[in-house]
């Protein structure tokens, strides 16, 4: 690992191992679910796992906080009141305690996907799901339907038995990538202000204070802000990120003369249309293509040969995966209250990939890690002092992927699968979106309750908080 110089990570949204990697050829049988019957169960009907004919399944989108992953993981409502009921505790009718959480917890029993989501859908959207509507959550995808990251998959490093930090929803997962806790956050909708309560130091912040260069690459034009900005308390470090902020056109242009920085976060649109972060009920085609165009930024470098490209994602999302997350260290001493968890177990499984000039083909690596080995390992390889966390210090390196003395010379070829957005777009904002729109609104003293509707409307409102007429970074105005 010592011979890369150049590190760049993208974190897609919302999809289990099985969902993406589950039909990959070369893996252990165990790890998959190729020729496996896996049936489920829900009120009234049964949910074979199958594999996707659509490339937007589920939809719509699972259940994800701490609440639905306990019946996903223990197939059963604890009490039974909470089905049908909110999975985050902003939202009016939240579950009761004990959350869904048995009280002997024992080895997951994985088989309660069908369940979830068949309250979840009730919940969601007021009527009895049909029994062709349910069979979404027993979809997943294959190198057929998912080329580009099963590919991906057999040409580099693939990782069977990595998990997300958290078994809940984006913003605490995506906040342990980055910190290695979440300050004891469990859910998306409770931390409105998290822009300005989080305080944790961050990789980014390491990488500063080494005066080693770091970008973050997103789609100012569709995207506006960096989703990030949203989750490690931005508006502490707007001075910071708005140095170290850079634009998608930047990151081709970078790749191509060779001077990505030694560490870039690349962030797929997962605000506003279109969306291309695999993140369900978004066509995974969007996400493939994206993917593909980062690779081939990266594999087409004059600095291939000191790069490597982290591939991986937040959390399940709610998708169907088979096995059970372990049990692991609480990070620090911050704890989850409502509800009460002490962040001594994994999330769910996620498709992790490491793509470099030193990895075999068929790399397949069966330890268990977790999302904060990028952290470790970067912490490791660039000296940037130590962990962060208890979750950051215990995490494995991912050196195992980096498995050759000499660089390869091939150069593997990706099958991108022909898409064409619908020009229409969505006109609701994501749950990402929506979200930081509120983190935002909070901060600067608005009614969250009260924010723009829709995609345009809500671009609009983050242009006039974070940018100046000059188009830079600035501080929002706030009450």
């Amino acid at each position: 690992m010592h011979r890369i110089k150049h590190f760049v990570v993208v974190m897609f949204e919302n999809r289990s191992f099985d969902s993406l990697l589950g039909h990959l050829p070369h893996i252990n049988p165990e790890d998959g679910i190729r020729d496996k019957e896996i049936t489920l169960e829900y009120p009234g009907g049964s949910v074979k796992i199958h594999k996707a004919i659509d490339f937007w399944s589920p939809d719509p989108d699972p259940g994800e906080a701490w609440t639905n992953a306990n019946v996903q993981l223990w197939n059963s409502y604890i009490p039974e009141s909470n089905q049908g009921k909110a999975g985050y505790p902003a939202f009016p009718n939240f579950m009761e305690s004990p959350y869904n959480l048995p009280d002997n917890l024992g080895i997951p029993t994985m088989d309660g996907f069908a369940l979830d989501y068949y309250w979840n859908y009730k919940w969601q959207t007021g009527r009895e799901p049909s029994t062709d509507e349910m069979q979404d959550i027993g979809a997943v995808y294959t190198p057929e339907t998912a080329p580009v990251i099963n590919t991906l998959a057999q040409e580099y490093a693939v990782f069977t038995r990595w998990f997300s930090e958290v078994p809940t929803c984006t913003s605490p997962n995506r906040e342990f990538a980055l910190t290695g806790t979440s300050q004891g956050r469990l859910d998306n909708e409770l931390i409105w202000n998290l822009t300005w309560s989080e305080t944790s130091k961050t990789i980014f912040d390491l990488f500063t204070e080494q005066n080693i260069p770091w970008k973050v690459y997103y789609d100012r034009d569709t995207q506006v802000i960096p989703v990030c900005i949203s989750l490690l308390g931005g508006l502490h470090h707007i001075v910071e990120i708005s140095e170290h902020a850079a634009t998608w056109e930047d990151f081709i242009a970078d790749a191509k003369s060779g001077d990505l920085p030694a560490f870039s976060w690349v962030e797929p649109n997962m605000q506003f249309p279109p969306l291309t972060d695999y993140h369900p009920p978004t066509d995974i085609r969007a996400g493939e293509e994206f993917l593909a165009t980062v690779y081939e930024a990266v594999r087409q470098s004059p600095a291939w040969e000191q790069t490597a490209l982290i591939i991986c994602f937040d959390e399940h999302g709610g998708t169907f995966d088979h096995v059970p997350p372990p049990a692991t260290i609480p990070p620090d001493e911050y704890k989850s209250k409502i509800p009460p968890f002490d962040f001594d177990r994994l999330g769910l499984r996620i498709p992790v990939i490491v793509v470099s000039p030193y990895t075999k083909r068929e790399t397949v690596i069966t330890d268990t890690f977790h999302n904060c080995s990028v952290l470790r390992s970067l912490r490791d390889r660039f000296n940037l002092g130590p962990p962060l966390t208890e979750r950051d210090k215990i995490a494995p390196n991912i050196s195992p992927a980096f498995n050759l003395s000499e660089p390869r010379t091939d150069y593997p070829k990706l099958n991108v699968q022909s898409y064409h957005p619908d020009k229409g777009g969505n006109e609701r904002l994501s749950q990402i979106a929506e979200y930081t729109l509120r983190n935002v609104a909070r901060f600067v003293g608005h009614d969250p309750g009260n924010v723009p509707p829709t995609p345009e409307g809500a671009k609009s409102f983050f242009r006039l908080m974070f940018f100046d007429q000059n188009g830079k970074f600035h501080i929002p105005y706030t009450r």
